[in-house]
């Protein structure tokens, strides 16, 4: 049951970029340093900030780079909904998906293009659906839809008007009494660990069953924001995005122009967080999305790292970390340098579309 290959951890990134936007509050003559991950949310800063801000996405593992060039180029070449539908999105047959690769494949550095066409699997499904985790969770996506009521039950979420008549929905008219369970079983460390996320990302779980917080989230998940508009939500549920206008905006209209006049100020490297900003000169970057990348290293690690983004920061920084299981700091002097806010993370947490997070953002001026 467990077997099925996957090519990356993640294929969709399940940070919400508004928030980082929200956080960061980028303006002419920041630049950002953030994660690549899936690609999202360079994807996204890119597309909704000011035309001279320069943005640096990094990531350890090669395979989240190239997923993230190959969303960015598929944008950058294919018209119309066809970049959508070729990463997967919005349904696709594998003979277009094979087509539209061709058209932008001398795009791709040789060793990406030898990679994709190594994994034909992309062309079926798409690669969006490759990552460990979306191959994991798709394994429990036609359960945990009957368990609600069916896709026709589920398709009623979307036709409510507002938030309030969503939380009505799901509490009225939605089997959750059973998820519960489901959420319990698939999250369990037992389960989850190396299936579902590799175990360096849960190294900080011990024994909990993080699926009683998911369960709890779930709803959250479900009513906090307006359905229609969220993708990851219409994502994870129907295992594509049912409503194009919700599509991540670097694969909208409005997005995709910009991306393709733009794309020159984004960078994705092949370095960690901590590497780049060692390397880098002091106040270069002044604004930092740091992801949930607390809950892949440990307290000295990631100690360590806020250090060096209080040493090496410019003018008015600010940045936003995200985490599920921890985001200790030893020293916390450093805690209050960087000016944690609390209150404006639960404010944030509020309106983010994927809100499994916990959010920290913090400001402060290195001057």
């Amino acid at each position: 049951m467990f077997r099925q290959k996957f090519l990356y951890d993640f294929g969709v990134a399940q940070d919400d970029p508004r928030s980082e936007l929200r956080a960061l509050n980028p303006v002419s003559g920041d630049r950002i340093l953030c994660i690549a991950s899936a690609g999202e949310v360079p994807l996204e800063l890119l597309v909704n900030s000011d035309a001279s801000i320069p943005i640096d996405a990094v990531d350890i593992d090669h395979r989240q780079l190239y997923l993230s060039n190959l969303k960015l180029q598929a944008a950058q070449t294919l018209n119309d909904w066809d970049a959508a539908r070729f990463l997967g999105f919005l349904p696709a047959d594998m003979k277009n998906r094979i087509k539209w690769f061709e058209l932008f494949e001398a795009r791709l550095p040789e060793n990406e293009t030898i990679f994709w066409k190594e994994n034909f699997e992309i062309f079926k499904k798409g690669p969006v659906h490759l990552g460990r985790y979306e191959t994991y969770i798709a394994r429990f996506a036609p359960l945990g839809r009957w368990l609600l009521g069916g896709s026709n039950k589920l398709q009623g979420l979307f036709e409510c008007s507002g938030i309030e008549e969503q939380k009505a929905y799901f509490d009225e008219r939605l089997r959750t009494g059973l998820l519960k369970k489901m959420f319990r079983l698939i999250f369990h460390p037992r389960v989850y660990k190396n299936r579902g996320i590799s175990e360096q990302g849960l190294q900080h779980m011990g024994t909990q069953n993080i699926g009683n917080t998911f369960y709890k989230k779930f709803r959250d998940f479900c009513t906090a924001t307006p359905v229609r508009d969220n993708w990851i939500l219409q994502f994870v549920l129907f295992e594509n995005v049912i409503y194009k206008q919700a599509l991540p905006s670097y694969l909208r209209p409005n997005g995709i122009d910009r991306l393709r006049k733009e794309s020159e100020r984004l960078s994705f490297i092949k370095k960690s967080y901590t590497e780049i900003l060692d390397q880098s000169q002091p106040g270069y970057y002044n604004k930092f999305a740091l992801s949930n990348v607390s809950d892949w290293l440990n307290e000295d690690e990631f100690t360590e790292l806020l250090q060096i983004v209080a040493d090496k920061s410019g003018e008015k920084a600010a940045g936003l970390i995200r985490y599920i299981y921890t985001a200790e700091v030893k020293d916390p002097k450093l805690t209050e340098l960087l000016g944690f806010k609390a209150k404006q993370g639960e404010e944030l947490l509020e309106q983010d579309r994927f809100p499994f997070y916990k959010l920290i953002p913090f400001s402060f001026n290195n001057t």
